[in-house]
């Protein structure tokens, strides 16, 4: 009877909360957990080194900002669509294409849309 109980109540309970609390963790999984993944700073930054046209640092740094939005999708990719994660994938993509032609017009657009997606993110 004790077996019942808990297989019938107990584990499908957990089970639903377990599922609801993953797929409404992205806001907090998006935040950086340590120094490797601070891609929102990491975009920031690179914001003001094209706006300075410092090619060689924004290179260097759009390097980084794709490793960090590696190691954030492992974290986010249960609890957000994965049409965001496309969208923001593309968005850096064309970002370090723009910063590889040195187009600061072009990249100050895509950092625009990216900070929209990020804001966007996980709500």
């Amino acid at each position: 009877m004790k077996t019942r109980f808990w297989l019938l109540y107990v584990v499908p309970i957990f089970l639903l909360i377990l599922f609801v609390a993953i797929m409404v963790s992205g806001p907090f999984l998006k935040k950086p957990f340590g120094a490797d993944d601070r891609l929102l700073e990491s975009v920031q930054t690179l914001e003001k080194q094209v706006k300075g046209k410092q090619w060689t640092e924004a290179k260097s740094q759009i390097d980084y900002a794709m490793q960090a939005w590696d190691r954030i999708v492992n974290r986010i990719q249960f609890s957000v669509e994965r049409e965001t994660i496309y969208d923001i994938l593309g968005t850096l993509s064309r970002i370090k294409g723009g910063v590889a032609a040195e187009d600061d017009k072009a990249i100050m657009e895509e950092l625009h849309y990216f900070y929209v997606l990020w804001e966007n993110l996980g709500d």
